[in-house]
């Protein structure tokens, strides 16, 4: 508290004594007293917590010594209502402070501790109006669904009774059993992992379109009717461009055709059997987020399409029609096998991919680069020319360690290998490489 002297030495000294006696007393945070023009004084009271500021200035106006009741009644019915709002927010501070811990414990419970839609751990988020815990990435699918989700900071955000008394009663295991109860057997399930556009479709198509609530959907859903045509963007063999193919998809004949003409009468480009048909997103690989890669066997060796749509619901439709066709035609390959072991041969993800360097079977051509994929289901390391080739160049089967394969041996090499990588360079070495570079 300050006060600033008036010019007028010793007319206002008894006064501004007694008011600041007052002012010291009232349980405001911070206060200061300024002389204005002759005898006007303005209080002015803050609040110190960070998440609460409020200012009132109280303009005091001092005559003489008699009005000094006058004044200090003044400053009590404007500075009271300050008081109770301090009050106010210190409770609801102290609500906050509860309904954190109460949240971060429902969050550990064995339905809650991992993300509803991606299976992500420790999720941090949650929307109060589904009453669901999700991660930071999926939380970002929810806020553009602002007409069925809304999503708060369980650590951050301020939660009312109301909101954490909705939560309680809810769940992600409550959510599970409306939104989740007829998810057909087919239908990819995304993780943590997984792309954007697959992660998102699965959010919309649980919450915005219900369609795994049971009821009776008409129009039948498209990706489950065991039909489907449409036109995607594909890569070109050779120029490389992407154009748009009519893709026609038959769950009766197990066959997927694509068309260089929108006319099907002309007859297809490929007919594909749903047997040897695998499907995988590679958005950065195709250099679209809703990149799709189709590999399937013709005439023993692996071909590849890369195909892409605009609407991501369009792009995720196909590959779980994809996936409806591929798991019925496991069933009828394999009657006696379960739904659970099925599900896990319709379609998968590769294990690596990337560049690596390779010589020819003789070991003295030079080393070339090229663009490797393994497929852990099929045993097989492919290798391509580039990371968007049609057919891969070669195949080299992963056997199991009665081959001679030691996990040992591996790690042995590998930490040899190390050792002399880590090394730095030397004059003599670089005349080594040159020599070798040379005679290859």
């Amino acid at each position: 508290m300050t006060l600033v002297k008036s010019r007028r030495r010793g007319v206002l000294n008894k006064t501004t004594r007694v008011m600041c006696s007052f002012l010291k007393r009232l349980p405001i945070s911070s206060g200061r007293l300024q002389k204005k023009n002759h005898m006007h004084f303005t209080f002015t009271g803050t609040s110190n917590d960070p998440t609460y500021r409020t200012g009132t200035e109280v303009p005091v106006f001092v005559q003489t010594h008699r009005n000094v009741t006058i004044c200090i009644s003044l400053c009590k019915r404007i500075i009271t209502p300050l008081i109770s709002i301090q009050i106010y927010i210190r409770k609801i501070m102290a609500n906050k402070d509860r309904n954190k811990t109460i949240l971060l414990e429902l969050g550990k419970l064995p339905d809650n501790n991992q993300c509803a839609d991606c299976g992500a751990p420790d999720p941090d988020w949650a929307s109060y109006k589904l009453g669901v815990f999700v991660c930071l990435n999926c939380s970002g699918v929810h806020r553009n669904l602002s007409n069925i989700s809304r999503v708060k900071s369980i650590r951050l955000d301020f939660w009312d009774d109301e909101l954490v008394e909705f939560m309680k009663t809810n769940g992600n295991a409550t959510a599970r059993a409306v939104y989740e109860k007829a998810v057909p057997a087919f239908y990819y399930r995304p993780q943590q992992e997984d792309c954007a556009v697959l992660r998102e479709q699965w959010i919309r198509a649980k919450y915005e379109r219900t369609e795994f609530t049971g009821e009776t959907k008409y129009p039948p859903l498209a990706y489950t009717t065991g039909f489907y045509e449409g036109m995607l963007w594909k890569k070109g063999k050779e120029k490389g461009q992407f154009q748009r193919r009519k893709f026609v998809l038959s769950e009766k004949e197990f066959t997927l055709a694509y068309y260089n003409k929108e006319d099907p009468s002309k007859g297809p480009k490929a007919l594909i059997s749903i047997k040897d048909v695998n499907v995988t997103f590679q958005p950065e690989k195709i250099g679209h987020a809703h990149g799709l890669q189709m590999t399937y066997q013709e005439d023993s060796h692996t071909r590849s399409l890369y195909v892409y749509h605009e609407s991501g619901e369009e792009i995720v439709n196909w590959f779980n029609a994809i996936r409806a066709a591929r798991f019925a035609y496991l069933k009828t390959a394999y009657p006696t096998g379960s739904d659970k072991e099925l599900m896990t041969r319709i379609t998968r993800n590769y294990l690596k991919e990337g560049y690596m360097e390779k010589t020819g079977p003789m070991q003295k051509e030079t080393f070339k680069k090229r663009w490797f994929i393994l497929d852990s289901q099929d045993r097989k390391l492919l290798y391509f020319k580039s990371q968007l080739d049609a057919e891969e160049l070669g195949v080299v089967f992963i056997g199991t360690e009665t081959n001679g394969y030691s996990e040992r041996e591996q790690r042995e090499w590998v930490e040899a290998l190390r050792q002399v990588i880590s090394k730095p360079m030397q004059p003599q070495d670089y005349t080594t490489e040159a020599n070798i570079r040379g005679k290859r």
